[in-house]
């Protein structure tokens, strides 16, 4: 693991789109349109930037601070993957069947 025992990550087509450090407790941490950053984070209180990760690119949310629906989750992991899904290349894309 690129980033130690301690952390899970998803991909697609080699491209992170969601990490869990699970040496931190219960937090997910999605990639995220830099464009969406501010509305995503003003519209989710328990949403702010990912710790150690580049600035606006990554957010977090963490369960252990705040009871956050499970439409709201799932909802924020999909749009992580469709962002992520929409910069792959034509050929990537084609490589998945996409």
């Amino acid at each position: 693991m690129p980033f130690g025992d301690g952390y899970v990550t998803f991909r697609i087509a080699g491209k992170i789109f969601c990490c869990l450090p699970l040496a931190r407790g219960r937090i997910v941490q999605l990639k995220w349109n830099p464009d969406e950053f501010d509305d995503v984070v003003e519209t989710y209180s328990y949403v702010c930037q990912a710790w150690h990760w580049h600035k606006r690119h990554m957010i977090q949310f963490d369960f252990d601070e705040s009871p956050i629906p499970d439409s709201v989750v799932q909802m924020l992991i999909d749009r992580s993957y469709q962002y992520v899904k929409g910069r792959l290349t034509k050929r990537q894309k084609a490589e998945l069947g996409l």
